[in-house]
């Protein structure tokens, strides 16, 4: 599997709060590793939260072992493992109280897409002929669209559209979507951070994708476009070329 990541401050912001891991080959029990973490709080406390949930998951990941290959519950575990600690971090320093992250992780394992979830990082599936989103977005208006109380148009405008429902670190008790993908064909996994998606629509990325370059090209393609639609946040995409 190829795989590969790049991370954007953006136009709007003095700093960049994203982080990101890949790792294509072995880590740990784990075959593979995609994480995109996007932070939250006052100060640098956003750069830090993001950075402490991926060195807190992969933590778990190496010192722990996937019993029974249950790949799914084992990365659901090392979430909730770098959600409790990167709680007890913000209440054992007033400096980086209230901070958190959103924490979208994948494993690529027997022609499925494993997948952990917190917040409103995204992680897609694309093919030559479609784009789809697997994770749901845990934010306020993603609820409104759900309950068909807003459209999704509306929702790219909500003077609430940032406001989320579920993030790591804020709740030591915080629930974690843990899903299974069914990989059917040759595809690309796209994991990004909001800067991307809020500059970007689907069908911009699909195009993107299906373009015959290689990933580096298209990463870097997807972070220029987003930062010429604004850049109004820092931008992060992770790619991987999944071959059946």
């Amino acid at each position: 599997m190829q795989a590969l990541g790049i991370t954007d401050t953006g136009k709007k912001r003095n700093n960049n709060e994203d982080s990101y891991f890949v790792s294509p080959d072995a880590i740990g029990t784990l075959p593979n590793l995609l994480i995109v973490s996007d932070g939250m709080g006052g100060h640098n406390a956003g750069e830090i939260a993001s950075k402490k949930a991926i060195e807190f998951f992969l933590e778990f990941i190496r010192r722990e072992t996937v019993s029974d290959n249950n790949i799914l519950d084992f990365i659901v575990s090392a979430v909730k493992y770098a959600n409790e600690n990167v709680y007890k971090a913000a209440q054992n320093d007033q400096s980086l109280s209230g901070m958190g992250a959103t924490f979208s992780s994948c494993v690529v394992s027997d022609n499925k897409l494993y997948i952990a979830h917190i917040g409103d990082s995204r992680v897609y599936f694309v093919t030559r002929s479609e784009i789809k989103q697997i994770t749901d977005d845990h934010s306020y208006v993603a609820e409104l669209v759900k309950a068909k109380i807003i459209t999704e148009i509306q929702a790219q405008v909500h003077p609430r559209k940032n406001l989320l429902t579920r993030v790591l670190g804020v709740d030591p008790a915080e629930n974690v979507d843990g899903i299974v993908f069914e990989i059917e064909e040759d595809g690309i996994v796209l994991i990004c951070s909001d800067g991307l998606t809020n500059m970007l629509s689907d069908n911009t990325i699909l195009v993107t994708l299906c373009e015959e370059r290689d990933l580096g090209y298209k990463a870097r393609k997807l972070v220029d476009s987003a930062n010429k639609n604004g850049g109004f946040d820092n931008i992060s995409v992770v790619l991987a070329d999944v071959r059946r």
